[in-house]
């Protein structure tokens, strides 16, 4: 079992774009929308152009993306993090969070941000050590990002080492 996490290109954002949606799904279900911009093949083509979008792979298969923004030397933000049903369940998040936590340095936060009545994504980062930060009460406009998630420093200085 390979999984790499690389850079997307243009040519992938068709098929990106149809995983998302279909990962959101339960997501679109219960919050009535689905997460800004996923469903528009213009949105992953512009984040993709931003250098900041990557896709997961699983052996040779497209398995999912994530967007990844380092803020500034202090700070990273992970959102949009999606992986197709067909690669659920097969070790996919643990290890794309450990390629991102060494490809990236930061000295203070990652956050990770993910809908506030996510718990069973709460809980999978908590499992690696992130902590939630807060709770922001959703916007009628846009219920989906909600919680922010921040590493303990002492545990991701240990994942370093």
């Amino acid at each position: 079992m390979t999984i790499t996490l690389k850079l997307a290109k243009i040519e992938n954002s068709e098929v990106l774009k149809d995983i998302s949606v279909e990962a959101f799904k339960s997501d679109s279900e219960q919050y009535g929308h689905y997460p800004q911009g996923i469903e528009s093949l213009a949105w992953h083509q512009s984040e993709i152009e931003k250098g900041h979008y990557y896709k997961i792979q699983f052996n040779s298969e497209l398995a999912g993306g994530i967007c990844v923004i380092p803020s500034d030397s202090e700070h990273i933000e992970i959102k949009y993090f999606f992986i197709s049903k067909n690669f659920q369940n097969k070790q996919i998040f643990s290890k794309i969070i450990e390629l991102i936590e060494k490809e990236y340095e930061w000295d203070k936060a990652c956050y990770l941000i993910t809908p506030y009545k996510s718990y069973r994504n709460q809980y999978f980062y908590e499992k690696f050590g992130y902590k939630k930060v807060r709770e922001i009460q959703p916007d009628p406009d846009n219920l989906w990002v909600d919680t922010a998630m921040n590493p303990d420093t002492r545990e991701i200085n240990k994942l370093r080492k």
